[in-house]
């Protein structure tokens, strides 16, 4: 224990930024002799990045790291003690350590302008994680236990997307109970799937001169004011002035429709409060909603957002939130270094190299790959495709 990490390591250049390693609650680790609040942050965030399992792999995990041991000043830990630990940290400030991070991920990227024609686009949408069977807290159906994470996604160019505001709930809160605290009146343009259809938020959000770009179902029947000219030999099929009333109230607004075709012949319908884009450009905002969706599966592949450590309310609302700390960690690390690599490819850096130099670090993500080969090209076999599916025989192997 009496090393000392170097203060230029991947792992002090990371958690430097939260200010977390040596963090003591005052209320919470009141009396506490073993794993403070800014220790087990540590080891949680880890754990995440690096898909542990359990909480013994945990355990074993920092019994079989020296420089971890040397780094959080602790070298051994059992598995319970971490189990309670997760439900009485304080869900308050790892929002907070959260929010601050994405802030100051915001601010280096303050003069993005959003997509050119465009602006700025806010993708709302929430994804469900199941919980077991005994975690009725949770209940949403009679085979159904989860919780749900609200998400605002912002597109800031074409390259850059952030995660930056989050709402956790239970699986029985609807995606528009959630809007209420993601969409605020800003410049960026909000877009939502058939998830969120209400006239009476799309009214409000008018009245508020908020943007917004939201499918609805193909039967949605409006009023037509007029029909706009679009362009010629473009996926858009329609571009008309509607009349929107609000079902049971007397509210009566105007919005756009534009009903459009992808390239795999889907017919899409969407609203917009946008007057002053093009018809193909609406389409084009809509399509991108597609980037939440990447985003809910990259948490889910390489973060392991499925193991839950502890089951119980407070615990899950903790490692939530330690889940979407480890992601804006991975957004701050591919921003210092200034990599093109995609998100995944620093993780994986970022889990071998922890306790080595930064500089060592950016050398490895910026080393160019020897390989001048693309590799063996499979090519299809010649002649017409098969129209009717091969017949297999049952096939007797014996294997003594």
């Amino acid at each position: 224990m009496g090393n000392i990490i170097p203060d230029n390591t991947v792992i002090n250049k990371c958690l430097d930024v939260l200010n977390v390693v040596k963090y003591r609650c005052p209320f919470k680790d009141h009396g506490a002799k073993k794993l403070l609040t800014g220790q087990a942050v540590t080891l949680l965030i880890k754990a995440q990045l690096e898909k542990k399992e359990s909480l013994e792999s945990i355990t074993e995990g920092l019994q079989s790291e020296e420089d971890l041991q040397h780094f959080i000043k602790l070298d051994t830990i059992h598995a319970s003690t971490i189990y309670r630990k997760l439900e009485s940290l304080s869900t308050d400030y790892l929002k907070q350590l959260y929010q601050d991070l994405i802030e100051k991920i915001g601010t280096k990227y303050a003069n993005k302008q959003g997509l050119p024609n465009i602006g700025v686009l806010n993708i709302i949408d929430s994804t469900e994680i199941s919980l077991p069977a005994r975690s009725k807290w949770a209940y949403c159906s009679k085979d159904k236990n989860g919780v749900k994470v609200h998400t605002r996604l912002a597109l800031l160019d074409e390259t850059v997307k952030l995660a930056d505001k989050i709402i956790s709930s239970t699986a029985a809160v609807s995606d528009q109970e959630a809007t209420e605290f993601l969409v605020l009146a800003n410049l960026a343009t909000y877009v939502f799937d058939r998830g969120y259809i209400n006239y009476n938020l799309y009214y409000e959000w008018d009245l508020k001169d908020i943007p917004f770009v939201a499918r609805v179902k193909a039967n949605s029947k409006f009023t037509i004011i007029h029909e706009q000219l679009f362009e010629e030999n473009s996926a858009v099929g329609r571009d008309v002035d509607v009349e929107v009333r609000v079902p049971k109230t007397d509210k009566v607004f105007n919005l756009r429709l534009i009903e459009y075709q992808d390239d795999q012949k889907r017919k899409y319908r969407v609203v917009t409060n946008r007057w002053d884009l093009k018809a193909s450009d609406i389409a084009e905002i809509y399509r991108l909603r597609w980037e939440i969706e990447s985003f809910f599966k990259w948490i889910k592949q390489h973060l392991n957002v499925v193991k839950w450590f502890n089951t119980k309310p407070n615990a899950v609302w903790n490692q939530i939130y330690i889940i979407m700390i480890a992601y804006a960690l991975c957004e701050w690390v591919k921003l210092l270094t200034g990599t093109s690599k995609t998100l995944w490819e620093v993780l994986k850096k970022l889990k071998l190299y922890w306790f080595k130099s930064w500089q060592t670090f950016i050398d490895v993500l910026n080393r160019k790959s020897n390989r001048t080969s693309k590799g063996r090209r499979k090519r299809g076999k010649p002649g017409r495709p098969r129209k009717k599916p091969k017949k297999y025989q049952a096939q007797k192997i014996i294997n003594p």
